[in-house]
């Protein structure tokens, strides 16, 4: 019973710890993308001053009246 406490704690301690860096990397923002082709290697289509956005490529068109991206 001791070592599955142990266990229990060791699991928790290290989600604790990895959790701050993990979301860190899931929530990266990206520089705007400008309207047009895109030249950077990723940014974020912005629609107008909305909360929308969707990620663009190098080679992609940022259309940001909608905030897309096409191919």
């Amino acid at each position: 019973m001791r070592k599955l406490g142990l266990l229990f704690a060791y699991a928790l301690l290290s989600y604790l710890l990895a959790g701050p860096a993990l979301s860190a990397i899931r929530f990266k923002r990206f520089p705007h993308c400008p309207d047009g082709v895109v030249t950077k290697k990723t940014c974020e289509c912005h629609a107008g001053d909305s909360g929308r956005y969707r990620f663009c490529h190098a080679g992609d068109n940022c259309d940001t009246f909608r905030g897309k991206c096409h191919t």
